[in-house]
Order: structure tokens, then sequence, then C-alpha cells
């Protein structure tokens, strides 16, 4: 694969997914040293892979935003493809809006997977491995071997900067805290009540790790997730918890995550964004399958029950929510303290 070609990759909008395609956009980057290549994303994922050395981040689509944001992210994507110019665009997500953007932006060869909404619009379309039995790093990894480019790394790494530590530093202040003198949780999931264990389990958990640890419960998660991390400072008896829901960008919340003393999370972008840092984490599966999602770290667990209608990848739980009740706090505590090595 000659060394001075220039890419383009239509990355995840998601944090979470855009965590585990670094692996595979490390590779294209390094391939393409002598060139440039063009990250298309949302401004999270943008904002993400953006580290990666010989990027150039280009926020054109926003998760979620419906037909008319789709057709305005494929004028803004086609048109910057237009400007940059590439031979080779790969696109790392199954969706419509994608495959019309590489086309659209006239790129000579538009690699894909099959079985993608708009695939005929692809030049290449490359196999995809089996859902729900190859982790999607794996995923990811498989579609920029096909075209040739070696990836000899499966697990997210991701080191903070000094604006990173910095951000994380003045929001500890502002509350008092210290590094190491605290545990994160994310009581949220963007994509539903499904992903979710119940605020009051939450709860009790907080409890236990501000009475039996001696830390600080931290609570996090984005905007829309205000609701449910109220919720759980709420169903928290000890006092000795700060919620910080909604007031982080990405510098500032890998600033917080990089001076923790572990976290806990639901199977959302938090999650892979500190295992990717290499903290302890303890990840909680319901809907999903950690075979599919799960953190992938040295010091990450996941807790996943395997009930007989999981994984179902349902929004909201049709069966009275028996697998987000499968998991107890007890369990969790042990977990936690285990990846974290802390004292029960």
């Amino acid at each position: 694969m000659p060394k001075e070609l220039t890419f383009a990759v239509k990355a995840p909008n998601w944090l979470g997914d855009a965590v585990m395609a670094l692996p595979a956009l490390s590779s294209v980057a390094a391939c393409s040293r002598r060139g440039r290549v063009l990250v298309l994303g949302s401004d999270v994922s943008a904002g993400l892979l953006s580290r990666i050395e010989g990027t150039l981040p280009y926020a054109v689509t926003r998760p979620g935003g419906g037909l008319l944001e789709s057709a305005r992210a494929i004028a803004r994507g086609s048109r910057a493809l237009r400007e940059f110019g590439p031979v080779m665009a790969l696109s790392l997500t199954v969706s419509f809006t994608s495959a019309a953007m590489l086309y659209a932006g006239r790129v000579p060869r538009r690699i894909g997977f099959q079985d993608a909404a708009g695939a005929l619009l692809y030049t290449d379309r490359v196999r995809r491995p089996p859902r729900r039995s190859t982790h999607l790093i794996d995923t990811f990894n498989a579609l920029v071997q096909s075209i040739g480019i070696p990836v000899d790394n499966r697990i997210p790494h991701l080191a903070p900067t000094e604006t990173d530590l910095g951000a994380g530093r003045d929001l500890l202040g502002a509350e008092g805290l210290g590094p190491d003198s605290y545990i994160c949780l994310f009581p949220g999931a963007r994509y539903g009540p499904a992903k979710m264990w119940p605020a009051r389990r939450f709860g009790l958990l907080g409890d236990m790790i501000a009475g039996k640890f001696g830390r600080t419960v931290v609570l996090l998660g984005g905007r829309q997730e205000r609701s449910a991390c109220e919720a759980v400072r709420q169903q928290m008896s000890e006092q000795d918890v700060v919620n910080l829901c909604g007031r982080t960008d990405l510098s500032s919340l890998i600033g917080l995550l990089w001076f923790s003393g572990g976290v806990v999370s639901n199977d959302s972008g938090g999650m892979h964004l500190a295992a990717a840092l290499g903290k302890p984490v303890v990840g909680l599966f319901f809907s999903t399958d950690p075979a599919w999602t799960g953190p992938v770290s040295d010091s990450s667990a996941a807790i996943y029950k395997g009930m007989d209608c999981s994984p179902c990848f349902e929004r909201d739980c049709r069966k009275g929510n028996i697998c987000t009740e499968s998991i107890g706090e007890q369990e969790v505590m042990e977990t936690l303290a285990r990846v974290a090595r802390l004292r029960v």
C-alpha cells in the first residue's frame, strides 16, 4: 500500500464507537503518514479522533438528527470531500448517509460493508463479521485490513493532554476533590432505558462506595442524561456525591476520568473512554452484549447475565426489565474492588 495516498474515513458518530475505532483509524493514519486523513464524524467523534496524529477532523453529522439532518450531513460531508480530494474513502458505519456522502463527494474508490444501507454506492463491498459474535473493534479492523493496511493493535489507547489534565483539575478543585479520591458513575445511556441499570441500584452502589471505600461518588453523563444522574443522587442516603452530569466537555471528561479511582458504567461512551485511558472499569450489560461492545483493556470487567431474551438490542424492555434487575449492587461492588484493587 503506497504511503502517500490521501485517505478519508467516515467515522462513527457516537463516542463509544469512535473509541472502538481508534486502532483502525490509527493504522490508516500511519499508512498515510506522508499524506492526510480526513475524518468525517460528529462533533464528539471528530474531536476524539483528531487526537490521532495525521488526521484532519471535520464535524458533519449530529447523532439522531433525523432525515433533514441526514441530508444536511450529506451536503456538508460531500463538499468537504470534493475540496479535500481523497483517492480512497472508507466508511466505518452502515448508514445510508455515510454511503451517499462518499458517493456525492466523488471519491474514486469507496469502501464499505456489503450489508450497509446504500452499499451499492460503494466501489468495494466488504463482508461484515457476524454481529453479536465479533467485537466491534475487530469489525472496524477487518474493514481496514481488507484494503491491505495492517492493524497491529486491537486495544484502544488514549493519553490525556495537558489541556485535559488542567480542565480536570479545575473541576476537581471547584468541588474540593483530589486525585484518586472518587469513583465515577455513568447512570445514563442515550440509546434507551433497556441499557440502564436502575437508579435505585446505582444509588445503593453509591452508598457502598462512600461508606465502605471512603470515596466520593461523581456522577457523569451528557446533558440528555441529567435526569438519570439526578435520580441516582436522590436515591443515595450518603451525602458524599457530586453531580457533574452535563458540566463537562470531552477534554474535562478525559481529565476527570484520568484522576479517578475507577468507573462503573452502563454500556456507554464514558465506559469506553475510561477503558481507553487505562482506568479500572466495570461495564454493565443488559440489552447489549459485551462480546460485541464490551470494554477492552487489562483493567476492565463486564457483567452480563445473558438472559434468554438478551441481547435484544431494544431501546425499551418488553419483559418488565428482568435484565436490568438481574445484576445486584453487591456483585458490582466486589467487581469494582477487584479491578480497582480497592479494599472492601
